[in-house]
Protein backbone atom coordinates (compact mmCIF):
# COMPACT_ATOMS: atom_id res chain seq x y z
CA UNK A 1 0.00 0.00 0.00
CA UNK A 2 1.07 3.57 -0.68
CA UNK A 3 2.65 5.41 2.23
CA UNK A 4 0.50 8.32 3.47
CA UNK A 5 1.35 11.50 5.34
CA UNK A 6 -0.25 9.90 8.43
CA UNK A 7 2.32 7.09 8.24
CA UNK A 8 5.18 9.59 8.03
CA UNK A 9 3.72 11.63 10.89
CA UNK A 10 3.49 8.62 13.20
CA UNK A 11 7.02 7.50 12.35
CA UNK A 12 8.47 10.99 12.85
CA UNK A 13 6.43 11.71 15.99
CA UNK A 14 4.72 14.82 14.62
CA UNK A 15 1.23 15.71 13.40
CA UNK A 16 0.03 15.14 9.83
CA UNK A 17 -0.32 18.91 9.15
CA UNK A 18 3.27 19.33 10.32
CA UNK A 19 4.44 16.81 7.73
CA UNK A 20 2.57 18.69 4.99
CA UNK A 21 3.96 22.08 6.05
CA UNK A 22 7.55 20.85 6.41
CA UNK A 23 7.62 19.06 3.06
CA UNK A 24 6.11 22.11 1.36
CA UNK A 25 8.60 24.49 2.98
CA UNK A 26 6.05 26.26 5.15
CA UNK A 27 5.71 26.91 8.87
CA UNK A 28 8.34 27.30 11.58
CA UNK A 29 9.84 24.13 12.98
CA UNK A 30 13.02 23.20 14.81
CA UNK A 31 15.83 22.11 12.44
CA UNK A 32 15.88 18.70 14.14
CA UNK A 33 12.15 18.23 13.46
CA UNK A 34 12.55 19.21 9.83
CA UNK A 35 15.49 16.84 9.42
CA UNK A 36 13.58 13.96 11.06
CA UNK A 37 10.50 14.41 8.86
CA UNK A 38 12.53 14.72 5.65
CA UNK A 39 14.64 11.67 6.47
CA UNK A 40 11.59 9.61 7.42
CA UNK A 41 9.72 10.63 4.24
CA UNK A 42 12.74 9.65 2.14
CA UNK A 43 13.22 6.35 3.97
CA UNK A 44 9.56 5.44 3.55
CA UNK A 45 9.56 6.57 -0.11
CA UNK A 46 6.67 8.92 0.61
CA UNK A 47 5.25 10.85 -2.35
CA UNK A 48 2.82 13.69 -1.52
CA UNK A 49 -0.55 13.47 -3.24
CA UNK A 50 -0.62 15.71 -6.29
CA UNK A 51 -4.40 15.98 -6.09
CA UNK A 52 -4.30 17.04 -2.44
CA UNK A 53 -1.58 19.60 -3.14
CA UNK A 54 -3.65 21.03 -6.01
CA UNK A 55 -6.66 21.40 -3.72
CA UNK A 56 -4.56 23.06 -1.03
CA UNK A 57 -2.60 25.47 -3.20
CA UNK A 58 -4.86 26.05 -6.21
CA UNK A 59 -2.13 24.87 -8.59
CA UNK A 60 -0.45 21.58 -9.40
CA UNK A 61 3.18 20.72 -10.10
CA UNK A 62 2.35 20.15 -13.76
CA UNK A 63 4.00 22.19 -16.51
CA UNK A 64 2.21 21.99 -19.86
CA UNK A 65 4.34 22.24 -23.00
CA UNK A 66 2.55 23.20 -26.20
CA UNK A 67 4.20 21.17 -28.97
CA UNK A 68 3.54 21.23 -32.72
CA UNK A 69 1.70 18.30 -34.29
CA UNK A 70 4.72 17.61 -36.47
CA UNK A 71 7.15 14.82 -37.25
CA UNK A 72 8.86 14.20 -33.91
CA UNK A 73 12.47 13.95 -35.05
CA UNK A 74 15.50 13.54 -32.85
CA UNK A 75 15.82 17.28 -32.15
CA UNK A 76 12.35 17.60 -30.63
CA UNK A 77 12.72 14.25 -28.89
CA UNK A 78 16.00 15.33 -27.26
CA UNK A 79 14.44 18.58 -26.07
CA UNK A 80 11.44 16.78 -24.54
CA UNK A 81 13.61 14.11 -22.88
CA UNK A 82 15.95 16.62 -21.23
CA UNK A 83 13.16 19.02 -20.31
CA UNK A 84 11.19 16.20 -18.66
CA UNK A 85 14.19 14.96 -16.66
CA UNK A 86 15.44 18.36 -15.50
CA UNK A 87 12.01 19.65 -14.50
CA UNK A 88 11.47 16.42 -12.52
CA UNK A 89 14.59 17.28 -10.49
CA UNK A 90 12.86 20.42 -9.22
CA UNK A 91 9.56 18.62 -8.55
CA UNK A 92 7.72 19.52 -11.75
CA UNK A 93 5.94 17.13 -14.11
CA UNK A 94 5.93 17.85 -17.85
CA UNK A 95 2.78 17.16 -19.85
CA UNK A 96 2.59 17.63 -23.63
CA UNK A 97 -0.36 19.13 -25.51
CA UNK A 98 -0.61 19.69 -29.25
CA UNK A 99 -0.60 23.40 -30.02
CA UNK A 100 -2.81 22.74 -33.05
CA UNK A 101 -5.68 21.40 -30.90
CA UNK A 102 -8.78 23.60 -30.50
CA UNK A 103 -8.24 26.19 -27.78
CA UNK A 104 -11.35 24.85 -26.01
CA UNK A 105 -9.50 21.60 -25.27
CA UNK A 106 -6.62 23.54 -23.74
CA UNK A 107 -9.09 25.59 -21.69
CA UNK A 108 -10.67 22.41 -20.31
CA UNK A 109 -7.29 20.89 -19.48
CA UNK A 110 -5.94 24.02 -17.77
CA UNK A 111 -9.13 24.55 -15.80
CA UNK A 112 -9.14 20.92 -14.63
CA UNK A 113 -5.43 20.40 -13.89
CA UNK A 114 -4.50 23.96 -12.81
CA UNK A 115 -0.85 23.69 -14.02
CA UNK A 116 1.96 25.80 -12.60
CA UNK A 117 2.76 27.06 -16.08
CA UNK A 118 2.13 26.62 -19.79
CA UNK A 119 5.33 26.65 -21.85
CA UNK A 120 5.57 27.28 -25.59
CA UNK A 121 9.10 26.10 -26.45
CA UNK A 122 8.71 25.38 -30.19
CA UNK A 123 5.79 27.42 -31.52
CA UNK A 124 4.57 30.74 -30.15
CA UNK A 125 1.24 30.71 -28.36
CA UNK A 126 -1.66 31.97 -30.47
CA UNK A 127 -3.56 35.09 -29.49
CA UNK A 128 -6.49 32.95 -28.30
CA UNK A 129 -4.22 30.70 -26.23
CA UNK A 130 -2.41 33.67 -24.73
CA UNK A 131 -5.66 35.43 -23.82
CA UNK A 132 -7.08 32.39 -22.05
CA UNK A 133 -3.91 31.29 -20.25
CA UNK A 134 -3.08 34.74 -18.91
CA UNK A 135 -6.72 35.39 -18.05
CA UNK A 136 -6.88 32.17 -16.03
CA UNK A 137 -3.98 33.25 -13.81
CA UNK A 138 -1.63 30.54 -15.08
CA UNK A 139 1.92 31.58 -15.96
CA UNK A 140 2.62 31.57 -19.71
CA UNK A 141 6.29 31.10 -20.65
CA UNK A 142 6.56 31.79 -24.37
CA UNK A 143 10.06 30.63 -25.25
CA UNK A 144 9.21 30.60 -28.97
CA UNK A 145 8.44 34.32 -29.06
CA UNK A 146 10.88 36.67 -30.76
CA UNK A 147 13.22 35.66 -33.57
CA UNK A 148 12.02 32.60 -35.46
CA UNK A 149 14.81 30.06 -35.88
CA UNK A 150 12.96 28.65 -38.90
CA UNK A 151 13.53 31.87 -40.82
CA UNK A 152 17.24 31.51 -40.05
CA UNK A 153 17.18 27.92 -41.29
CA UNK A 154 15.64 28.99 -44.62
CA UNK A 155 18.20 31.76 -44.98
CA UNK A 156 21.05 29.35 -44.28
CA UNK A 157 19.72 26.91 -46.87
CA UNK A 158 19.64 29.71 -49.44
CA UNK A 159 23.12 30.98 -48.61
CA UNK A 160 24.59 27.49 -48.84
CA UNK A 161 22.95 26.60 -52.15
CA UNK A 162 23.89 29.92 -53.74
CA UNK A 163 27.47 29.51 -52.50
CA UNK A 164 27.58 26.22 -54.45
CA UNK A 165 26.67 28.07 -57.64
CA UNK A 166 22.97 27.15 -57.79
CA UNK A 167 20.68 29.78 -59.31
CA UNK A 168 17.35 27.91 -59.70
CA UNK A 169 16.09 27.24 -56.17
CA UNK A 170 13.03 25.31 -55.03
CA UNK A 171 11.47 24.93 -51.57
CA UNK A 172 9.97 21.50 -50.81
CA UNK A 173 7.22 21.34 -48.17
CA UNK A 174 5.67 18.25 -46.67
CA UNK A 175 2.31 17.72 -48.33
CA UNK A 176 0.50 17.45 -44.98
CA UNK A 177 0.37 21.02 -43.65
CA UNK A 178 -0.51 19.75 -40.15
CA UNK A 179 3.02 18.40 -39.71
CA UNK A 180 4.76 21.08 -41.80
CA UNK A 181 4.35 23.77 -39.16
CA UNK A 182 7.65 25.51 -39.91
CA UNK A 183 7.72 25.36 -43.70
CA UNK A 184 6.22 28.76 -44.50
CA UNK A 185 8.74 30.61 -42.35
CA UNK A 186 11.64 28.58 -43.76
CA UNK A 187 10.51 29.32 -47.30
CA UNK A 188 10.34 33.01 -46.43
CA UNK A 189 13.94 32.92 -45.24
CA UNK A 190 14.95 31.13 -48.46
CA UNK A 191 13.10 33.70 -50.58
CA UNK A 192 14.80 36.60 -48.81
CA UNK A 193 18.18 34.96 -49.39
CA UNK A 194 17.37 34.70 -53.10
CA UNK A 195 16.37 38.36 -53.16
CA UNK A 196 19.63 39.39 -51.51
CA UNK A 197 21.56 37.55 -54.22
CA UNK A 198 19.40 38.97 -57.03
CA UNK A 199 18.15 35.57 -58.24
CA UNK A 200 14.60 34.43 -58.93
CA UNK A 201 12.28 33.68 -56.04
CA UNK A 202 12.16 29.96 -55.19
CA UNK A 203 9.47 27.76 -56.67
CA UNK A 204 7.33 26.04 -54.03
CA UNK A 205 6.45 22.34 -54.18
CA UNK A 206 4.71 19.91 -51.81
CA UNK A 207 5.14 16.16 -51.57
CA UNK A 208 4.52 13.22 -49.27
CA UNK A 209 7.30 11.01 -48.00
CA UNK A 210 6.26 8.52 -50.63
CA UNK A 211 8.24 7.36 -53.68
CA UNK A 212 5.38 7.60 -56.18
CA UNK A 213 4.47 11.11 -55.06
CA UNK A 214 8.11 12.24 -54.96
CA UNK A 215 8.74 10.91 -58.50
CA UNK A 216 5.64 12.71 -59.78
CA UNK A 217 6.74 16.01 -58.24
CA UNK A 218 10.39 15.78 -59.29
CA UNK A 219 9.49 14.78 -62.86
CA UNK A 220 7.78 18.17 -63.27
CA UNK A 221 10.94 20.08 -62.28
CA UNK A 222 13.64 20.93 -64.82
CA UNK A 223 17.13 19.49 -64.56
CA UNK A 224 19.57 21.72 -62.68
CA UNK A 225 17.41 22.80 -59.75
CA UNK A 226 18.56 22.97 -56.13
CA UNK A 227 15.92 22.01 -53.57
CA UNK A 228 15.84 23.28 -49.99
CA UNK A 229 13.81 20.61 -48.20
CA UNK A 230 11.58 20.98 -45.14
CA UNK A 231 13.47 18.19 -43.43
CA UNK A 232 15.67 15.18 -44.12
CA UNK A 233 12.63 12.96 -44.73
CA UNK A 234 11.59 15.11 -47.68
CA UNK A 235 15.16 15.22 -48.98
CA UNK A 236 15.47 11.42 -48.78
CA UNK A 237 12.17 10.96 -50.65
CA UNK A 238 13.47 13.21 -53.43
CA UNK A 239 16.82 11.42 -53.42
CA UNK A 240 14.99 8.14 -54.05
CA UNK A 241 12.89 9.83 -56.75
CA UNK A 242 16.03 11.12 -58.47
CA UNK A 243 17.40 7.59 -58.57
CA UNK A 244 14.14 6.33 -60.11
CA UNK A 245 14.27 9.06 -62.79
CA UNK A 246 17.96 8.59 -63.51
CA UNK A 247 18.87 12.10 -62.32
CA UNK A 248 22.30 12.59 -60.83
CA UNK A 249 22.65 14.12 -57.38
CA UNK A 250 23.88 16.82 -57.03
CA UNK A 251 24.66 17.46 -60.74
CA UNK A 252 21.05 17.30 -62.02
CA UNK A 253 19.26 18.00 -58.75
CA UNK A 254 20.82 19.26 -55.51
CA UNK A 255 19.16 18.44 -52.19
CA UNK A 256 19.61 20.16 -48.81
CA UNK A 257 17.77 18.80 -45.77
CA UNK A 258 17.22 19.88 -42.16
CA UNK A 259 17.68 17.93 -38.89
CA UNK A 260 20.90 15.95 -39.57
CA UNK A 261 19.15 12.61 -39.00
CA UNK A 262 21.10 9.38 -38.72
CA UNK A 263 19.34 7.91 -41.74
CA UNK A 264 20.44 10.88 -43.84
CA UNK A 265 24.05 10.03 -43.11
CA UNK A 266 23.48 6.54 -44.52
CA UNK A 267 22.22 7.72 -47.90
CA UNK A 268 24.30 7.61 -51.06
CA UNK A 269 25.31 10.29 -51.64
CA UNK A 270 25.33 11.26 -48.00
CA UNK A 271 22.72 13.93 -47.35
CA UNK A 272 23.83 17.52 -46.93
CA UNK A 273 21.70 18.99 -44.15
CA UNK A 274 21.28 21.66 -41.48
CA UNK A 275 21.96 20.52 -37.91
CA UNK A 276 20.15 22.27 -35.08
CA UNK A 277 22.23 22.09 -31.89
CA UNK A 278 19.93 22.40 -28.87
CA UNK A 279 22.55 21.69 -26.17
CA UNK A 280 23.01 25.26 -24.92
CA UNK A 281 19.37 26.17 -25.42
CA UNK A 282 18.07 23.21 -23.41
CA UNK A 283 19.71 24.12 -20.12
CA UNK A 284 18.85 27.78 -20.63
CA UNK A 285 15.24 26.74 -21.23
CA UNK A 286 15.00 24.89 -17.91
CA UNK A 287 16.67 27.76 -16.05
CA UNK A 288 14.23 30.20 -17.62
CA UNK A 289 11.20 28.12 -16.69
CA UNK A 290 12.26 27.74 -13.07
CA UNK A 291 13.28 31.40 -12.81
CA UNK A 292 10.05 32.60 -14.40
CA UNK A 293 8.01 30.57 -11.93
CA UNK A 294 9.89 32.22 -9.08
CA UNK A 295 9.47 35.62 -10.73
CA UNK A 296 13.19 36.44 -10.74
CA UNK A 297 14.25 36.96 -14.37
CA UNK A 298 12.68 37.60 -17.79
CA UNK A 299 12.47 34.79 -20.32
CA UNK A 300 14.89 34.50 -23.24
CA UNK A 301 13.76 33.15 -26.58
CA UNK A 302 14.81 29.57 -27.27
CA UNK A 303 15.62 30.56 -30.85
CA UNK A 304 18.27 33.01 -29.67
CA UNK A 305 20.34 30.16 -28.19
CA UNK A 306 19.99 27.55 -30.93
CA UNK A 307 23.16 26.90 -32.96
CA UNK A 308 22.81 26.03 -36.66
CA UNK A 309 25.48 24.26 -38.69
CA UNK A 310 25.71 22.83 -42.18
CA UNK A 311 26.61 19.14 -42.20
CA UNK A 312 28.38 18.65 -45.49
CA UNK A 313 27.46 15.60 -47.53
CA UNK A 314 27.36 14.92 -51.24
CA UNK A 315 23.77 15.84 -52.11
CA UNK A 316 24.12 19.59 -52.61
Amino acid sequence: MAVTSDDVARAAGVSRPAVSQILNGRGRFAPETIRRVEEMAAAMNYRPSAAARTLATGTSDVVVALVPNTTFGTNLQDVIDVLTAELAQVGLTLVLRFASSPVELLEHFVTTVRPRAVVAPFVAATAAERKFIEGSGVTLIDLAAGEDVNYRIGQMQGEYLVSKGHQALVYAHLHDARIDVYGDMRERGLADSCREHAIAAPKSIRLSVDLVDAVSVLRDLPTGVAIACYNDDVAIALLAAARELGRRVPEDVALLGVDATRIGALMSPRLTTIAVDTTTALHAMVDNIVSQLSGSVPVDSLADRLVLNVVHGGSA
